[in-house]
Formats: C-alpha cells, structure tokens, sequence
C-alpha cells in the first residue's frame, strides 16, 4: 500500500533541496512543517537536513544545478566511468563522486544511531541508491527517488537487495533522463516503480519503463504537482 501523502511531501523536499539561497531554503522547508538543521552546499553538491515534525531525520539531496549556471554540475556527473564496489558490482564515478561526503556531513550533524530518510530528485535520486555504501542498514530510513537514472549494475543491487526493497522509485512521463544511461550494465533497482502520468499513475516493474525522449517531463515540479493530486485522492486506482 503506497502512503501517497509521504511520497508527495518527500518530492516537497526534493524540490526545496533545490533552493540556492539558505534562507529561502529554511523558509521552504518550515513551510512544509520541519525544522531546519543545517545545509551543505560545494562546487558539485547540495543538501539540506531537516527534523520533521514526526521527529524524523530528512536528508534531502538537490540534483544538477545546470539550470542555476552550475554547469561544471552536469559535465561531472553523467561520467560513467566505472567504480569497482568489488565483487562484479560497478557504480558510474559520476553520480557516484561526491555522495561519501553528502553522507558523512549528514551523519556528523545528527546524534549516533540517527535513522536518516532521504529523497531526490534526478541526480540526487540516482545517489540514494548508494546509501548501503555509507550509512548502517539500521539508519537506513525511507528513501524516495524521483526520475533518478540508472544506477548501478546487477551485481551491485544484488548485494543491497534488502537495504533498498523498499526505495521509492518515481518516474514522469516520457522522462528522457530515467532511461539513462542507454548503453552499459546499468540499471535501476529491480522492482516496482510509480509511473506517473498527466491522467494518473500505473505501477510497472523498473525494466519495464517505456522509456521517453521529453526534456519537459523531467521536472520536479511537475512531479510534485502530480503526487500531490494523487495524494488528494488516496483511493484512485492506477491507470491501466
């Protein structure tokens, strides 16, 4: 059973991860009812962590920020270059780079044995699927990853089966970017994914994504629009 009103609030966050201004940022993240721990922002990365008022930890990861001049963010992460894992898994160093300390920041500002649930969107939901490299199995809270690309091979998801199964997996529309990489061993985590449409939603295997070519679809915004609309309407039935 899907709870549709966390899966639309962690795409809020995502979205607000965005933000490039800490103040506008904090005031984004208060609007949706957290309180704001601190922010980290570099060269190639950016994320915000938060207490919600469930009392849970958010971690919440901002994707490419090509669309805010950060252009050395998009020529650094679609590196697909291959990371051994060892043992036939393999990660591409692009999305890859940079998550240790995205993870290690998160994990210094918050007390041991803090379960920290995370979300992202495009880039930032391609690193959730390395959370098993870098936090314990049993601070390893939700994860909500929407329009991610293809993030590992199957050996690798193979390893993390258990500390994944249950990651959110969103994609929109004809999104050109899920479908990414094209070529290669990638893939998403096997299993379910949420696929949303301008009519409603199905639930498809993440082998079976249609695929797509549209610049347009790979928009948070939108996404968070649609998951809202859905959440309104607990009871609506996935598309055929």
């Amino acid at each position: 059973m899907m709870d549709w009103l966390a899966i639309a609030t962690a795409a809020k966050r995502a979205q607000a991860a965005y933000l490039m201004d800490e103040a506008q940022a904090k005031a984004a993240f208060e609007a949706l009812g957290d309180t704001f721990i601190g922010r980290f922002h570099d060269d190639d990365s950016q994320a915000v962590l938060t207490t919600g008022a469930d009392g849970k930890t958010y971690f919440s990861l901002a994707g490419t920020r090509f669309s805010a001049g950060k252009v050395g963010d998009l020529l650094d992460d679609i590196d697909l270059v291959p990371v051994d894992m060892g043992d036939g898994a393999i990660v591409p160093r692009g999305a890859y780079e940079s998550a240790k300390e995205l993870f290690a920041w998160a994990l210094s500002m918050v007390p041991d044995g803090t379960a920290l649930h995370c979300s992202g969107h495009s880039l930032a939901g391609w690193r959730l699927s390395y959370t098993p490299l870098f936090v314990k199995p049993e601070q390893i809270g939700g994860l909500w990853a929407f329009e991610p690309p293809k993030s590992a091979n199957r050996a690798y998801f193979a390893r993390h089966a258990a500390a994944l199964a249950n990651m959110v997996i969103v994609g929109n529309g004809a999104d050109i970017w899920v479908a990414y990489p094209r070529l290669g061993p990638w893939m998403h985590r096997p299993g379910p994914m949420i696929h949303l449409s301008a009519t409603g939603f199905s639930i498809i295997d993440t082998s079976k994504w249609p695929g797509g070519l549209s610049l347009a679809d790979h928009d948070i915004d939108t996404v968070v629009v649609r998951l809202e609309k859905i959440a309104a309407n607990a009871n609506l039935r996935p598309a055929a």
